[in-house]
């Protein structure tokens, strides 16, 4: 094969993992997750905050989005083009996966969160192998690494535990945050493995 076709196939590749990695995400995330009331970390956390705030009004696909739109046109302009290519079809991908399932497991919410966050995991795993994003948290954390000698994994951490700590507020309940954290930890194990 020629040098330009290798490098086609390779670019196709990519957008085709980033594309399932997408889908397994939006789907362990709204038939295991969203539908047990557990909030986890970064922006998809936020957006499940907001739906819940909003007694299910403001769908967690919508407010994705838009979060994301604005964290893009920042990252734009300080970290460059070249880094957002692939990050813009990671959001829009999300985004519309986001859209679609249906709760699954309702009833017991300890198993729900370990497939959620294995799918979840296994998801951005195969966003991130293919040199991919889904944005959110990714870009702050990647904004702020620019800018000062902070690891992006611990800003990541700082974020997910602010996100999930803050639905107390919401729902009153420890349960839930201790999911959100175990949601977290595995998730996070999945996606390192």
């Amino acid at each position: 094969m020629n040098l330009k076709l290798t490098k086609i196939y390779f670019s196709v590749q990519d957008y085709l993992m980033i594309l399932f990695g997408t889908l397994l995400y939006g789907f362990g995330f709204n038939a295991f997750i969203l539908s047990n009331e557990i909030v986890t970390g970064g922006v998809s956390g936020i957006c499940a905050l907001i739906f819940f705030a909003s007694n299910g009004l403001i769908p967690v696909s919508v407010s994705y989005f838009v979060i994301n739109v604005a964290l893009l046109v920042v990252a734009l302009k300080i970290l460059g083009l070249k880094f957002l290519i692939k990050t813009i079809f990671g959001v829009f991908s999300l985004s519309e996966w986001l859209l679609k399932g249906q709760p699954i497991l309702h009833d017991q919410p300890f198993m729900a969160i370990i497939i959620g966050a294995f799918m979840c995991g296994a998801g951005l795993g195969l966003v991130f192998s293919a040199n991919g994003s889904t944005g959110g948290t990714d870009i702050i954390g990647a904004v702020i690494n620019k800018y000062k000698n902070i690891s992006i994994g611990r800003i990541l951490l700082f974020c997910d535990f602010f996100i999930i700590s803050s639905s107390f507020f919401l729902f009153h309940n420890v349960d839930k945050i201790v999911f959100g954290f175990v949601e977290m930890v595995i998730s996070n194990y999945v996606l390192d493995m």
